[in-house]
């Protein structure tokens, strides 16, 4: 009988002549799908390209002079030509306390062109702003700030120019910090000065507690506009004297909350237009 030893080592050496690849060869299938995805993003990007090529023929032939911008949540926004560059930039911050908190919705519906970022919390001071946000990486170039109804003063002015001077002090900190990062452009709402006319009846007794410092504030606010030209007021005292707008004294409802929206835009758009070269 033959060694058993030889004939194992026999059919070793043969299988080594032997070719090793079967059929499939292998990684078909990882080739397979390699290419049905290569097919798959040819074909997506040569959709986008021709929705761009189509958008752009047709904002030709509608004859407008307006810059087409791609939106954060993908809406195209119209930005006027020669709009300055915090309004081209389509980004916003919102400075609130609880009274733009409670329009909140509406006024992230009234600017879906702009990528909305919300700070602030309720009850918030401005020198509390200040302090926090030196802490932040950034802002938006466009910062809206709805805060300062929780200012201290004094009744029937006492003390008003020293209240006053503090309020400046804190003010100007506060812009100053925004504009070390990254705010180009301010729009602040002016304070609601609710009456008895304009709130609900429930909350008449309110109005002894603190709106009667409000106008106190407005009276800043118009003089901070006056000394600075990257700010600019929405005008809330005028637009907001109305009754139906608000659950108590000052804080909105749905109703308050798309016509504090609507201000907002359209002082943003009148600012962005006014500061476009003519």
């Amino acid at each position: 009988m033959d060694d058993p030893g030889a004939y194992r080592q026999h059919r070793g050496d043969l299988s080594d002549q032997l070719p090793r690849q079967t059929f499939p060869p292998d990684g078909w299938r990882r080739r397979l799908l390699a290419s049905r995805r290569l097919q798959r993003h040819i074909r997506a990007l040569t959709g986008g390209v021709a929705a761009l090529i189509l958008a752009g023929s047709l904002a030709v032939m509608a004859g407008g002079s307006a810059t087409v911008i791609a939106a954060p949540n993908a809406r195209w926004c119209p930005v006027a030509e020669g709009a300055p560059r915090w309004a081209r930039s389509l980004r916003m911050t919102v400075l609130f306390d609880s009274v733009l908190l409670s329009g909140k919705p509406s006024i992230n519906r009234a600017h879906r062109c702009y990528g909305v970022g919300w700070r602030g919390r309720p009850a918030w001071m401005i020198k509390h702003a200040a302090a926090e946000l030196g802490s932040a990486s950034h802002v938006a170039p466009l910062v809206v700030i709805g805060i300062g109804y929780n200012s201290l003063f004094q009744r029937n002015r006492r003390r008003y120019d020293y209240w006053a001077r503090r309020w400046d002090r804190e003010a100007a900190w506060m812009l100053r910090v925004l504009r070390r990062k990254g705010a180009k452009q301010f729009v602040w709402v002016m304070l609601r000065e609710p009456t008895p006319r304009t709130v609900p009846r429930y909350a008449v007794r309110e109005l002894r507690y603190y709106s009667w410092y409000f106008p106190y504030v407005n009276e800043l606010l118009r003089r901070l506009d006056r000394r600075r030209d990257d700010v600019v007021l929405a005008n809330w005292a005028k637009v907001g004297d109305r009754p139906g707008i608000t659950y108590d004294s000052i804080h909105l409802n749905s109703r308050g909350g798309k016509l504090m929206g609507r201000l907002i835009k359209r002082t943003i758009n009148r600012e962005a237009g006014r500061q476009a070269p003519r």
